[in-house]
């Protein structure tokens, strides 16, 4: 499996961080993308990955973090995307759920960061929260490939995206009882375009909600679209891991 959304650089984890890793292979992980979502985050996964190889990284600024950005912070990611183990711009986008910076900011930061990935040709991550058509008619202008991090929209925003040939971050929220109109979404998508993710510390799945959320967890994303479109675990799992490995471009072994 292959969590291709974590968190694993935040304080949550400084206890345990290295044990987690260790144990890779045995929870059945082959690779996990380290996701940057402010300078500080994007530098500590950049380090993160470059010192532990089942480890890649992104890096990108959050919309809720784009209202601190000062001068030179272009010129800051630009360096952090030219280290060998950075797969992706990300996570980058809108949100206007908690709004924490204001919106003409997080479409303007948005932009210039869509710009950076068209730049040096990388994939993106997506943030987007209650501003699923605003994100669509951005990067709609962009030639670019990306991923809908925790898609969690109606079935015309998934129609929109993978329009786009964008992928589909799917992770704890489809595990969620109460979230089974977007697992009926969700199979509308072509299984070839879903990436698995925990986003963790957040966002623990249904069968381990309340606790903290790890890699390993992915395998709950696995479950849940091994019963969305019926096909075995297994399956599952050899399809979102081949999709990974292409959209970050990234080769066994290598």
């Amino acid at each position: 499996m292959i969590d291709t959304h974590s968190h694993l650089t935040m304080d949550d984890f400084d206890q345990d961080r290295d044990q987690i890793v260790e144990n890779f292979e045995k929870d059945g992980l082959e690779l996990v993308v380290e996701i940057g979502f402010d300078l500080d985050s994007s530098q500590k996964a950049v380090k993160f990955a470059e010192t532990h190889d089942k480890i890649y990284a992104s890096v990108g600024i959050h919309p809720h973090d784009v209202v601190n950005l000062e001068n030179g912070w272009q010129e800051k990611v630009e360096a952090l995307l030219n280290r060998k183990k950075v797969m992706a711009v990300g996570e980058i986008g809108l949100d206007y759920y908690r709004d924490l910076s204001p919106r003409d900011l997080q479409r303007k930061y948005f932009e210039l960061q869509l710009e950076i990935a068209k730049k040096k040709n990388l994939p993106v991550i997506l943030h987007v929260r209650d501003a699923y058509f605003d994100a669509y008619e951005i990067v709609r202008h962009f030639d670019l490939t990306a991923v809908v991090h925790s898609f969690n929209g109606e079935n015309e925003d998934l129609k929109r995206f993978l329009d786009l040939g964008f992928y589909i971050g799917v992770g704890g929220m489809a595990t969620y009882k109460k979230h089974e109109n977007l697992r009926k979404i969700l199979s509308f998508s072509p299984i070839e375009r879903i990436l698995t993710e925990t986003d963790c510390p957040y966002l623990s799945p249904q069968p381990v909600r309340g606790k903290r959320n790890e890699p390993k967890y992915v395998r709950f994303a696995v479950e849940t679209l091994s019963l969305i479109f019926d096909v075995p675990f297994e399956k599952v799992e050899k399809i979102t891991s081949e999709n990974a490995l292409r959209f970050f471009k990234i080769t066994r072994n290598a």
